[in-house]
């Protein structure tokens, strides 16, 4: 069967006008045979390959120009054409890689035409070099990914409870965008010393990477030590091109064994703090392009604030429900306070006394553990503020002995109500309502563990005193708030000079 009729041959005087469209084009322009040899090559295809004219011609061009995996695709298209006079690639533009004389791949648009000239038939190649647009695109969907990488991570670490679920979708999104292979992550921990620990976070091939596993998993990492800790130290990202350098990475002790060469890494920042950091490695000899590094650290921040607004929504919903909580204590306290006050009240008037003096005092309270934030207050500054008012300038009548005892806040408001029930009693009945009366206050914490808290309030200088036969409102106060809201225990001693409270509870262990 013989090919298809071409386009009409060419005059004489078009085959001599042909170098001067070739010289004169703006594309590189290739003549090949019908047996694959370079019949002519232009200047811009010596501009675009690299070969000089004299060098092309009368070469194979499958050798020249293109590589190796599309040689034998070459030569089959152009054996149908031969027999058949068709070709999928002829008449049209297609996008192709092709050699350079350095052997370098790059993408070019390519588009073939056949002719007969004197009875033979010719393939005119017309070439353009696409790198430039083919990186622009590139950048493009680069962009594209990284853009989609932080919505993705950011959108699913705000609906993920999890903080090793958040680490574990930052690792595989970054080994998707980069290619590397393996991540980890590694975590502050906790104790007197400033370390990073290892984690069971990981992404990437277990059993390829099983001997990296196996070495991370008993490393850890102190301030400025290895790739993790001059994270930790700096809060920037950091990459090692050789991971062979005991001092840049620790590990390279088992270089050849761990299976990686490369690595870098970010860290995960939250309220101006590291909350994690995350490695990553390669097992070629890679270093992370700057756009890349920025990019990680971006994804670090970002994730970052997710956990920041988790943790204050977190104390928000804390904060709530802790205010719910202690105003229905309050209430509750304040509605006992007041039955209790109105049973024993034998006029309007003594209630309304009564009962403004204990709402004040607890008010007092208030205002101390609110102003310490409802963290910790000391019972020295509950002293002052509670009994110290009740002592008239400048009269030796109150001794305090104690220090560094800190009260949580229900503990303090629970002193707080103690004290003035204690100091109420000794203006109506004790060592306030006579002239030689003198009160002393002792406090300390044991050394013992567990340990606890001993308070005495002693009272001195009255006569006659007689254990009472009918405990107050008062004295029951003090007892039960002494056992409910202290856990502890009071020990009550009348002698006829004075009366001594003894109070023992647990230290408060947290604020």
């Amino acid at each position: 069967m013989s090919p298809k009729p071409l386009r009409a041959p060419l005059a004489a005087e078009s085959v001599e006008f042909l170098p001067l469209v070739l010289d004169t084009a703006l594309d590189a322009v290739i003549v090949m045979g019908d047996d694959d040899i370079v019949r002519d090559w232009n200047h811009q295809a010596q501009v675009i390959f690299g070969w000089t004219r004299a060098e092309a011609v009368g070469e194979p061009l499958a050798d020249l120009i293109i590589p190796r995996t599309l040689r034998e695709a070459h030569r089959k298209g152009l054996e149908r054409f031969l027999a058949t006079g068709e070709g999928p690639l002829l008449g049209r533009r297609i996008e192709v890689t092709a050699l350079n004389r350095s052997g370098e791949e790059f993408p070019i648009e390519l588009s073939i035409s056949p002719v007969r000239v004197a009875g033979a038939v010719l393939f005119l190649g017309f070439v353009r070099d696409i790198s430039e647009r083919w990186r622009h695109e590139s950048f493009l969907q680069r962009q594209a990914r990284e853009a989609e990488l932080l919505n993705r991570v950011t959108t699913l670490a705000a609906e993920t409870e999890s903080l090793d679920d958040i680490l574990r979708l930052c690792l595989d999104s970054v080994c998707e965008l980069t290619g590397w292979p393996a991540g980890h992550a590694y975590l502050p921990a906790k104790g007197p010393l400033p370390k990073l620990a290892p984690t069971m976070i990981w992404c990437g091939d277990p059993d390829e990477f099983a001997v990296l596993r196996a070495v991370t998993s008993k490393t850890t990492f102190g301030p400025g030590e290895g790739l993790p800790g001059r994270i930790w130290s700096t809060r920037e990202p950091c990459a090692i091109f050789e991971v062979n350098d005991p001092d840049a990475f620790p590990r390279a002790w088992l270089a050849d064994d761990l299976g990686v060469r490369s690595a870098f890494g970010f860290p995960i920042m939250s309220g101006g703090e590291v909350a994690a950091v995350l490695e990553f490695f390669s097992r070629d000899a890679a270093e992370p392009d700057a756009r890349l590094m920025h990019i990680v650290g971006v994804l670090g921040q970002q994730v970052g604030r997710v956990l920041e607004r988790r943790a204050v929504q977190e104390r928000q919903t804390l904060l709530l429900a802790e205010l719910d909580h202690r105003a229905k204590n309050m209430l509750a306290v304040v509605m006992g306070m007041a039955d209790q006050t109105a049973r024993r009240a034998d006029s309007l008037e003594s209630f309304q006394s009564a009962f403004s003096a204990r709402l004040t005092a607890l008010a007092r309270g208030y205002s101390l553990v609110t102003a310490s934030r409802w963290r910790t207050t000391s019972l020295e500054e509950i002293v002052r503020e509670i009994v110290q008012p009740y002592v008239a300038e400048g009269q030796a009548r109150l001794e305090t002995n104690g220090h560094g005892v800190v009260l949580s806040p229900k503990a303090a408001l629970a002193v707080t109500m103690i004290l003035h029930e204690l100091v109420s009693n000794a203006t109506k009945y004790g060592a306030l309502s006579t002239a030689d009366g003198k009160i002393a206050i002792e406090w300390s914490v044991s050394a013992a563990s567990p340990r606890t808290i001993g308070l005495e309030w002693r009272e001195t200088g009255l006569r006659g005193l007689q254990t009472p036969t009918r405990r107050g409102f008062g004295a029951k106060l003090i007892e039960a708030t002494a056992q409910r809201d202290l856990g502890g225990e009071v020990e009550i001693e009348f002698a006829a000079e004075g009366v001594c409270y003894r109070f023992e509870f647990p230290e408060p262990v947290s604020a």
